[in-house]
């Protein structure tokens, strides 16, 4: 509600935000590990030199939630296995004793909906996931020591003779309640807990004392006075460690604080000397994960991120380093208004460490705010550019998985939707004034040979004509002293094109439009146009 999200203190190199979910898991234990399973549904599972799978699972409770009706969801980590929606499992209690069984209707990671969830599984989350159980309420789970694992025919044996699941509760409760009516019995207990829970924290890259020192600030009167002389680092530090605080017990002036916290994260980005980010080398863009980019305040995070998705992944990626002033970018724009054109709205500040989400137009409403003046031809795609950097990373990622055909071809059919209500700039020439109606700035259709469309050529001598998204890259290879321009869709590009394939930002992304894109497309229209 307050426009951002952040995550676990000590959080690994990836994470893919989504902003829908059925159920919120928050779990107390953080791994420390470096891949997401929530890339399921946009990346799918790989097998680079990993072991084979053991049979059966294995899933730790330590957290358990209750949901309307007869269900539950039990938060935790898989230490060994894989599962998807609809397996059974046989609950164990504390003495390896089965308690129950249930089938586990849903997996949820953060607030993302899961098709699998793996013990190998990295990340922001790492292996901890929260699994939904049918048929199961809060109070029929074992407070401590609940175990899921597979069924099999010993446990299920054994389930038969096992005491019912209400009695086996009760002694539980009894066992692992503490009840304390003194007040200061109370808080001695309560510091006793705090001191355990930040014996088993591992710090993170500000080192223990640094994050001591820190969360002390917390405890005293937050001032822009004190927030000024901290590092972007410790500011999400700062952030993370606060609603932390907050899940375990109410904060005074919560709100308030989170929102100059981020704030303050917001400033420093922005005046940050430089900042650093990672290109994906198939399609020349920022790397998104999902559809969120990582951003980096320190060159070292980037680079272990880099190191991280070539070993991991095989991405082949390109660090690089923006500085404030004369970033290098096209048009000598920022980096949050290069982002805009780009139409990667979702950034995850400092991935693999203290890390925060921030939505880019908290940085940067619209790139006039830099420009002063807006152009005399707005012509920008940011949802176009999306989608085309999501797809020609796809396929130009060089591997191979169980869903990669369907995801191909899910976001293939999203640049195909975008293609279709582009307005793309291709550049002219007018060889001579006949045919030109002056007053009106139209072009008399009739007397086309007055105007010089050009043509590139590829290694291969084929020739292509080119379309731009934006005047960006339209003055990357036309200067708009020599060239005029007009706003195109994509269907009068093609016909300008005049049977020729064309390519779109050819020094960019080069989405070149072959017949067979073409003609799919032609055929989305037509299907489109009848249901319209």
């Amino acid at each position: 509600e307050a426009g951002f999200t952040t995550e676990t203190l000590h959080g690994p190199l990836l994470e893919d935000l989504s902003a829908s979910g059925i159920w919120l898991v928050i779990s107390s234990t953080h791994g420390a590990g470096d891949i997401p399973d929530n890339q399921e549904e946009t990346m799918g599972l790989f097998s680079f030199g990993r072991k084979k799978l053991e049979d059966g699972f294995e899933f730790v409770i330590d957290g358990i939630y209750a949901l309307k009706g007869n269900s539950a969801v039990a938060a935790g980590k898989l230490t060994r296995g894989r599962l998807i929606p609809g397996t059974e499992a046989i609950c164990l209690n504390e003495l390896c004793e089965p308690v129950f069984k249930c089938r586990i209707s849903g997996i949820e990671q953060g607030t993302k909906i899961l098709r699998a969830a793996s013990y190998d599984m990295k990340g922001t989350y790492g292996a901890h996931y929260g699994f939904k159980l049918d048929g199961v309420t809060k109070e029929q789970i074992p407070a401590e020591g609940a175990v899921l694992v597979s069924v099999t025919e010993e446990l299920e044996e054994a389930l038969k003779d096992a005491a019912p699941v209400s009695s086996v509760k009760a002694k539980a409760s009894v066992e692992n309640t503490v009840v304390v009516r003194d007040a200061q019995a109370q808080n001695a207990l309560l510091m006793a807990a705090r001191a355990q829970e930040k014996a088993g924290r591992p710090a993170g890259p500000l080192g223990a004392e640094r994050e001591e020192q820190l969360s002390a600030v917390l405890e005293e009167t937050l001032s822009e006075a004190v927030l000024v002389p901290l590092s972007i680092q410790e500011s999400i530090f700062l952030l993370c460690r606060l609603q932390q605080m907050n899940h375990q017990e109410p904060v005074s002036g919560y709100e308030d604080k989170i929102q100059m916290l981020y704030d303050t994260v917001l400033e420093k980005l922005k005046a940050a000397p430089s900042l650093f980010i990672l290109l994906d080398e198939g399609s020349s863009m920022p790397f998104m994960i999902g559809d969120t980019v990582d951003v980096y305040s320190a060159k070292e995070l980037a680079l272990k991120a880099l190191h991280f998705y070539a070993e991991q992944y095989h991405r082949h990626l390109v660090l690089r380093e923006i500085p404030r002033e004369h970033t290098g970018l096209p048009g000598r724009l920022s980096l949050f208004a290069w982002l805009y054109y780009l139409g990667m709205e979702k950034l995850l500040i400092d991935n693999g460490s203290y890390q925060l989400f921030v939505n880019r137009s908290d940085l940067l409403e619209h790139p006039e705010e830099e420009a002063g003046q807006p152009l005399e031809v707005p012509v920008v795609n940011p949802s176009l550019r999306c989608a085309m950097a999501e797809y020609l990373q796809e396929i130009r990622w060089n591997v191979s998985y169980s869903e990669r055909e369907a995801n191909v071809e899910a976001k293939k059919e999203h640049l195909k939707k975008e293609l279709l209500q582009a307005k793309l700039l291709v550049p002219v020439k007018f060889e001579k004034t006949e045919g030109l109606n002056k007053g009106q700035n139209t072009i008399d259709a009739e007397k086309q040979d007055n105007l010089f469309f050009p043509r590139i050529e590829n290694n291969e001598h084929k020739q292509f004509l080119p379309m731009f998204t934006d005047w960006l890259e339209f003055q990357k290879a036309y200067k708009r002293e020599e060239w005029g321009c007009m706003v195109f869709s994509l269907a009068d590009g093609l016909r300008a094109a005049a049977g020729d394939p064309a390519v779109i930002n050819p020094l960019t992304e080069n989405l070149i439009l072959d017949r067979a894109l073409v003609k799919e497309i032609a055929e989305m229209y037509r299907s489109s146009s009848k249901n319209a």
